[in-house]
């Protein structure tokens, strides 16, 4: 039997453990309620700012003509187009090398200097030319737009009579490689010459879409660039019989989006240009549309008046994805129509419309055939504009400057005349107005945050229009970690 000693060194024992047990348990929490030095190390790295590139703009050139359809070695150009340009500091010029191009009317480039860490600079540039040529005549006119990788051309065709040319200009040091993708009516075209195009640096290189999808009635071409970057444009023109039917210079619409707005599609003498002629149902206001990819889409178009506001025309169909579809409006009076396309798959689209001549009393049926001239304008999509813009008017008959707000307040516009007068427009929200703009000079208009805007140039015979876009964004600081 234990003796008392023992019994009393057992219970110190025990009593000495469960102290230790619980001074250890205090220790731990301790440990976690009191904060541990750490070590922490900051990697090397400094805050860079690109230098600021040159604000540049590219103007397509002039109008060309070709023997052969599919032959692009026999391109030659018929002239040269008058160039507008403006910039809010100094403005550069040169032109581009044309290496598949004969005749004078190169492509040229416009720049103005940034300023590192300062105000972006305006600049702004736009071409017309009016041909009178056997088999090319009417009014083409172009923005100079802003070379990028990646950019949506829909016009153009190449059924017989139609002649379609997709010129690729690239303004920058090093040579760009790119891939063209030509969408039709039959769906996507199999064209592996249309793949790894070279256009040299500070070169044009023009592809005749005829040797890419011939008889094609209505194409949309996704122009797409690596290495340098390129400004895509489209140059369209038709003969009916012995008579030019219109020339058109067509550059990139806004990208794929549920939600498009074409400004100012400009409806005239569509009574002249649909009165009887043969084939009077491609003389009717239309718009074209792809949906990219295989998906189905579900599409809206709808044809808002300028002067009421009301919609005077509703389209609505089931677009097969990778097929070039297009609406017809048939009961379009003339003036100016803000077009809207409302999707549940993001699209592309661009109008056209038919501008006739008045035929010439007397004569045969031949004479009077020839007599009856007419001219086209492709109407494209545009992108929200930033607060400021500088705007280059080229040359032509009745400019007109469009404006549509399809925001929930109500928007006043500025318009500064270069060396002139100014005066203030309101666009009410989800309305359009109509500025009356003079040829050959510039404008700066403030207060354009979220507008959409476009330029109309119409006559009898001769009609285009070019859309208005904001620039790309500017460079942004990037942090770098040397190794």
């Amino acid at each position: 039997m234990p003796s008392k000693r023992s019994i009393a060194r057992g219970g110190v024992r025990i009593l000495a453990g469960v102290i230790g047990v619980a001074v250890a348990a205090g220790a731990l929490v301790g440990a976690a309620l009191v904060p541990l030095p750490t070590l922490r190390v900051t990697p090397p790295a400094a805050k860079v700012t690109p230098v600021a590139a040159d604000q540049q703009r590219v103007c397509p050139g002039g109008l060309l003509d070709l023997a052969d359809a599919t032959d692009a070695s026999s391109l030659s150009s018929i002239g040269s187009p008058s160039i507008t340009t403006d910039a809010s500091t100094s403005i550069t010029q040169r032109s581009l090398k044309t290496p598949n191009v004969s005749g004078g009317g190169a492509p040229r480039v416009i720049a103005t200097q940034s300023k590192n860490g300062g105000e972006r600079p305006l600049i702004a540039g736009a071409q017309s030319q009016n041909a009178t040529e056997a088999d090319i005549a009417g009014l083409a006119a172009s923005s100079c737009g802003e070379a990028t990788s990646d950019g949506w051309l829909v016009a153009g065709a190449t059924t017989l009579g139609a002649t379609s040319l997709i010129m690729l200009s690239n303004p920058s040091a090093v040579q760009a490689t790119v891939n063209l993708t030509v969408y039709t009516e039959a769906g996507q075209a199999e064209a592996p010459g249309a793949r790894g195009l070279v256009v040299r640096a500070q070169s044009q290189l023009v592809v005749p879409l005829a040797g890419i999808v011939p008889n094609a009635q209505a194409s949309v071409v996704h122009v797409q660039a690596s290495g340098g970057s390129v400004l895509a444009s489209l140059q369209q023109s038709t003969v009916q019989g012995l008579a030019p039917q219109g020339v058109e210079l067509v550059g990139p619409t806004a990208t794929p989006a549920k939600h498009l707005v074409i400004p100012g599609m400009t409806v005239a003498n569509v009574a002249r240009a649909a009165g009887g002629a043969e084939g009077a149902s491609s003389s009717l206001p239309s718009v074209r549309l792809l949906v990219p990819g295989t998906t189905e889409a579900h599409v809206t178009v709808t044809a808002t008046s300028e002067t009421d506001a009301g919609i005077v025309g509703t389209q609505s169909i089931t677009l097969q994805g990778g097929t070039v579809r297009e609406v017809t409006f048939d009961h379009l009076i003339d003036g100016a129509y803000t077009v809207r396309v409302a999707s549940d798959q993001p699209v592309v689209a661009a109008a056209r419309t038919v501008d006739a001549a008045a035929t010439k009393s007397g004569g045969s049926a031949t004479e009077q055939a020839e007599a009856a001239t007419q001219d086209f304008a492709w109407f494209v999509a545009s992108a929200p504009l930033l607060d400021r813009t500088l705007l280059a008017v080229p040359s032509g008959a009745s400019p007109k400057l469009h404006l549509v707000n399809d925001s929930d307040t109500d928007a006043t516009v500025k318009v500064s005349e270069t060396g002139g007068s100014t005066h203030s427009v309101t666009v009410a929200s989800g309305k359009a107005v109509a500025v009356t703009v003079s040829a050959q000079q510039t404008y700066t208009l403030d207060g354009t945050k979220g507008l959409r805007a476009s330029v109309s140039l119409t006559a009898d015979a001769a009609s285009s229009a070019f859309a208005l876009n904001p620039p790309g964004p500017l460079a942004q600081p990037i942090v770098v970690y040397p190794k």
